[in-house]
């Protein structure tokens, strides 16, 4: 009687230490999504102010197909391409293995030193276009902004005269520029 209690005390801990593992897993990454610790970013708004903001919960770096920039950002995306649609956009922490690298700052050297720049590095060979929306300090709402195409295989900037706390980029897509059109 004493063994059977004790298999079924393993089995019952063993079940009990499986799910802990499994909802452990699922708060830090939701649908395979690499997420961020919490953390406190500082903005420059003007010459003498900062804006300072504590992000308790962790964000993602990518998810459902949309890719999430916070100051300092250095960090690549891999694209799955099906039927010339990207289909899914997934994080990619390795510059030498990304599809799309991603550097989002806010460099001292533009006026005031207030202003954000976004490079984007096309590592594929079709162009890409995207749609963004980025939240600014002591703003409630989102503002949608542009974002140019990035040719296949090249660089694009993008800069903002004042602070953005947040950008996200959606809507990847393919542009018919590619990397083996002959040169006009």
């Amino acid at each position: 009687m004493r063994i059977v209690h004790r298999l079924v005390v393993s089995a019952a801990l063993g079940v009990v230490s499986i799910a802990l593992v499994a909802a452990q897993t699922a708060a830090r990454k939701p649908n395979g999504a690499v997420l961020r610790e919490p953390f406190t970013q500082k903005l420059k708004i003007d010459k003498d102010h900062y804006s300072e903001e504590r992000y308790e919960r962790r964000i993602p770096y990518v998810s459902e197909n949309e890719v999430y920039l916070f100051l300092g950002d250095k960090f690549g995306v891999n694209v799955t391409v099906r039927d010339g649609r990207i289909v899914s956009v997934s994080y990619q922490p390795d510059l030498a293995k990304a599809d799309v690298w991603f550097k989002f700052e806010q460099p001292p050297e533009l006026p005031g030193g207030v202003g954000m720049t976004l490079a984007i590095e096309n590592k594929m060979k079709h162009g890409l276009s995207m749609e963004a929306k980025m939240s600014v300090p002591n703003k409630k709402e989102e503002i949608q902004t542009s974002i140019l195409p990035v040719k296949a295989g090249k660089n694009g900037l993008e800069t903002w005269p004042h602070a953005i706390s947040q950008l996200v980029l959606g809507n990847l897509q393919l542009t018919k520029d590619s990397a083996d059109e002959p040169k006009k």
